[in-house]
């Protein structure tokens, strides 16, 4: 009788920590569904185009803009308490194709294509041939850059760069992250008339040396990893010619192993939501965030559950405020720039 007793019991424990379980979820669930996202827009009184946002751990934030709307300058923007305030500098516009994206060890010292400058912007020298080039510093001397799929690196801060992989062909890289000193990859493409082709490459020793991943690849338009084996990987499906129908959309794909092998996790973003993308990030295996373009301007889409459901967090209202690059500080935090001045600041509220 006694045994008989404690079976029961033993039941209704069981029955009980499940539904706490459950209980815990749903009230989790609800709390994140109830939480809301909003991109909110800072009017910074410019109307030039935003090419390319840094942001520092201290809350300081750093915008170029190519050229401005009269197109004779070029001004960088800083920000010292995430966004609410900023200062400004112009100068005459640099050499445009080379002043489209920029490295920022601080506040004075940037790379920007071919140049460089250890004031802030209110000089710049040439360091070499990076027109518009992605570039990765380790630390004030060692450092590497792209042109094309050629791969340079430099070990005296920039003054000369030494060559140390060269792909020829139509595809350029458009994304690099290194996950620590060691593991990076540098991935990108090209889609045009008939033709559609990728390239994901590994370096496992600092950039020295580099490998191409195995698999084919069509052009890979965005690229996050979260740790040196986990990772995840937007390809553009465009298929066909000039004059033949073509096939238009993207697809999502995950590695576990280092991109040794890949899983398609979702190709209906475009059928769903008319976007292609252009870049992306995942905080972790669930959360993440994918941003492109559409007929009428630009959308964000964020994931909670590793990519397979998506939901806009923002779509640009007309195409005079079309995104340009997006950055992600931490899982919840993010910052946006676009044409006529755009600045967009997510807040979770």
């Amino acid at each position: 009788m006694t045994i008989f007793f404690i079976k029961i019991n033993m039941e209704y424990i069981k029955r009980f920590f499940l539904l706490g379980f459950i209980l815990i979820v749903y009230i989790s669930c609800q709390k994140e569904s109830d939480q809301q996202i909003k991109w909110e827009s800072f009017n910074l009184n410019y109307h030039g185009d935003f090419s390319d946002i840094v942001a520092f751990q201290n809350d300081t934030l750093m915008l170029l803009s190519s050229l401005d709307s009269t197109f004779q300058k070029t001004c960088i923007f800083e920000s010292d308490d995430a966004g609410i305030t900023w200062s400004r500098r112009c100068f005459d516009k640099l050499v445009i194709g080379g002043f489209s994206n920029f490295y920022c060890f601080n506040h004075l010292k940037i790379f920007a294509g071919n140049y460089r400058s250890y004031d802030g912007g209110n000089n710049w020298q040439m360091v070499g041939d990076f027109a518009g080039s992605l570039m990765h510093f380790f630390n004030n001397d060692i450092g590497i850059a792209f042109s094309g799929f050629s791969i340079y690196k430099t070990f005296d801060g920039g003054n000369s760069f030494i060559i140390v992989y060269d792909i020829t062909s139509y595809v350029n890289c458009q994304f690099v992250q290194f996950l620590n000193n060691q593991v990076g990859y540098a991935s990108g493409g090209a889609s045009f008339d008939n033709f559609n082709s990728g390239v994901i490459l590994k370096s496992t020793d600092g950039g020295d040396t580099w490998e191409s991943l195995p698999g084919t690849f069509k052009s890979i338009i965005g690229m996050s990893f979260i740790t040196t084996e986990v990772g995840f990987i937007i390809i553009n499906l465009y298929e066909g010619d000039i004059i033949s129908s073509y096939k238009e959309g993207a697809e999502l794909l995950r590695t576990t192993d280092g991109g040794k092998t890949w899983k398609s996790i979702n190709n209906q973003l475009y059928d769903l939501f008319n976007i292609i993308p252009w870049g992306c990030y995942f905080s972790d295996e669930r959360h993440g965030y994918i941003y492109g373009s559409t007929l009428n301007g630009s959308k964000i889409l964020s994931t909670s559950d590793g990519g397979q459901r998506w939901k806009e967090e923002y779509t640009s209202p007309t195409n005079e405020s079309v995104l340009t690059k997006i950055i992600f500080t931490s899982s919840e935090g993010g910052y946006a720039v676009g044409k006529n001045g755009l600045f967009l600041k997510r807040i979770k509220y």
